[in-house]
């Protein structure tokens, strides 16, 4: 292709008095900055779409005006020359370097091509100065006036399209023009810009647009109100939902935190339950689902939500109900024909902000009505209260203790990191409040008849034991397959009291059930559930009051072989008694076990029967020196589990 693109001829240029003429024509000599502000006021009030019609319609009018003054410079010059000497204005003029890359014209045959790179556009530097970068092209001005001069000398409409920009984070900005027939299908959306709307009309559209938003605004402020006062006027969280169902004609569901459904609002018509309305987790960290749950729980703001790869997923509109920093649930409202995407959008906002009143309201309560039960449970433990005045209080707060009641007390075993300290203290509230969720589903009555709190570093759950009461083995099941899903890196291990028939023996019962879980600690049996009633004798023998009397005379019973294991530096007698014992006094399986021959296990049993002044024969002996190893291990002087 011929080199024509040439450097500015002085004599291209004339001064006079207040004016400036290039080429034949008037020019003004303008700031690129006053265009880029120009740019940056029309796109706050026209908005992006119109803004970008109007530039491209003025760079079409400058670009075909400048096509009349070259075919005049040109009278005799062909088609392809001409359109070589269009960058050349273009760069003359001072908007941008052109280096083109590629030119093809057959007018015959309706056919044109060219293809090139601006550099230096100073739409792209006024637009990153004003706006920064932006996901689509941003050389308006430019494309407008390479359609406009390109149509002006071919005489046939030819539209360019910028498809690459260094707006949008490109490294260049290359442009390609053909005829809008040849363009087909792909230049349909470029070419609704160039209609012949007029600025007035652009500015009428503009009022209209921001009428709309204003009403739109009034509604959503009336909506907003009204939401509120039916919180602070106490109607329910459920009646609440039913009135944001009912203003959008929309499913909406509420879920917590954890993605289980709190509340919800279907149509009548609806009959396919609440299920596929649900967002449910999603553990695949690199799916579509999981990152738009990450992009909804750091924006914390309410997104419209769908999944290309998942077709039975419903597309919605899903805003994080938050409480300061913390996201304490999500409201859905599901994709319905009809409604307004803005409107949807806007309300579902303001719902979410209401919510969170709501549970900010429901937390205050519980707040305060977890101090008073943690006061009156800490007073009848105790002790220091008289029992008339427990019973007065816990007639006021709603108990009855006239009906059976057990204790459920759950110790947390979590890990601790290297400097001794435990890296999740909300573990114990979170978990609570997990165990408040579960007894409030699996309850026949309602949670006020229960009292769960955090004490001295365990939960406590005191609730009713009657046929119309709490299943205490299946919440505790339900708490510990959920402290697995939630919280894999600890352990729980859950004891229940044995039922109490009155408030006087309450407290006892709570000192034997916490006895005992200290009991199974020692002897290292966590991550289970204990129920009192179904300890053996030994359990219920340690979990009593006698501790210290029960360790001096196991240490006494077994101080001679204690004695002869330590200066020796092992546990080789202890270690043989327990599982001689263990396997009811027989030399065969003793010796399998303890992996040593008859002969020497012999000569063991010897030692101790010497040491030990322990006659194998007598029963009450062996039962004693049992009963003084389990004692011993449970109390932590030996391990049994080791030998």
């Amino acid at each position: 292709m011929e080199q024509v693109l040439t450097s500015l001829n002085k004599s291209d240029i004339e001064f006079h008095p207040g004016q400036i003429w290039f080429k034949g024509e008037r020019f003004i000599l303008m700031n690129a900055e006053a265009l880029g502000m120009l740019s940056r006021d029309l796109i706050s009030t026209l908005g992006r779409e119109r803004a970008r019609a109007f530039l491209l319609r003025y760079g079409w009018e400058c670009g075909y005006k400048d096509s009349i003054s070259i075919k005049k410079l040109f009278p005799n010059a062909s088609l392809e020359y001409l359109h070589q000497q269009a960058p050349i204005f273009h760069m003359q003029e001072g908007f941008v370097q052109v280096d083109l890359q590629g030119l093809s014209v057959d007018y015959e045959q309706n056919k044109f091509y060219m293809e090139g790179v601006w550099l230096n556009s100073f739409e792209v530097e006024q637009h990153i100065q004003h706006f920064g970068i932006v996901k689509d092209p941003v050389c308006w001005t430019l494309i407008g006036y390479a359609s406009g001069v390109s149509t002006g000398i071919f005489g046939r409409k030819i539209l360019y399209k910028e498809v690459a920009c260094v707006g949008r984070g490109d490294t260049e900005c290359r442009f390609i023009g053909r005829t809008v027939e040849e363009w087909g299908n792909d230049i349909e959306h470029e070419l609704s810009f160039y209609g012949q709307t007029k600025i007035a009309e652009e500015l009428e559209e503009a009022h209209q647009h921001i009428q709309k938003q204003h009403t739109m605004l009034q509604r959503i402020m009336e909506i907003h109100e009204q939401l509120n006062r039916m919180v602070l006027s106490g109607q329910s969280r459920q009646a609440v939902i039913d009135a944001i169902g009912q203003m959008l004609h929309s499913p909406v569901i509420v879920q917590d935190k954890y993605f289980r459904p709190l509340s919800w609002w279907l149509p009548n018509k609806e009959n396919s339950g609440i299920d596929p309305y649900l967002i449910k987790p999603e553990k695949d960290l690199s799916s579509e689902f999981y990152l738009k749950l990450r992009q909804l729980y750091e924006e914390k703001c309410a997104i419209d939500f769908f999944v290309s790869d998942e077709p039975m997923f419903l597309e919605r509109t899903i805003a994080p109900i938050v409480l300061g920093d913390e996201i304490m649930g999500y409201l859905s409202v599901i994709h319905v024909e009809g409604t307004d995407r803005e409107l949807r959008k806007m309300i579902t906002e303001r719902a979410a902000t209401v919510m969170a009143v709501d549970l900010l309201k429901e937390k205050t309560a519980l707040n305060t009505e977890h101090k008073l039960k943690g006061e009156f449970l800490e007073e009848l433990l105790s002790g220091t209260t008289p029992i008339e005045q427990l019973v007065k209080r816990a007639n006021f707060m709603g108990y009855d203790f006239g009906n059976p009641h057990r204790f459920m007390l759950v110790k947390i075993f979590q890990p601790q990191n290297d400097n001794g300290l435990i890296p999740d203290q909300n573990l114990r509230m979170n978990l609570r409040n997990e165990l408040i969720n579960i007894v409030r589903i699996n309850s026949h009555s309602s949670t006020k008849d229960t009292l769960i709190v955090e004490r001295r570093g365990e939960i406590i759950l005191l609730g009713p034991s009657d046929p119309y009461g709490l299943d205490f083995r299946k919440i505790a099941k339900n708490l510990q397959d959920r402290q697995q899903q939630l919280f894999a890196n600890i352990k729980t291990s859950i004891c229940i009291s044995r039922e109490a028939m009155s408030i006087e023996v309450l407290q006892p019962l709570f000192e034997e059930c916490s006895n005992m879980m200290k009991v199974m600690t020692r002897l290292g049996r966590t991550n289970k559930i204990f129920l009192v009633e179904e300890m053996n004798v030994f359990d219920l023998l340690y979990a009593g009051s006698a501790q210290e009397q029960l360790l001096t005379y196991a240490t006494r019973t077994l101080e001679k072989l204690l004695k002869y294991d330590e200066e020796s530096g092992g546990t080789t007698l202890i270690s043989t008694l327990h599982i001689f014992l263990a396997n009811e006094c027989n030399l065969q399986r003793t010796s399998k076990e303890l992996n040593v021959s008859l002969s020497g296990l012999k000569y063991r049993i010897q030692r101790l029967k010497d040491i030990g002044e322990i006659d194998f024969n007598h029963a009450d002996q062996k039962f004693n020196l049992q009963l003084a190893l389990r004692i011993l291990n449970a109390n932590g002087k030996i391990n049994l589990l080791e030998v």
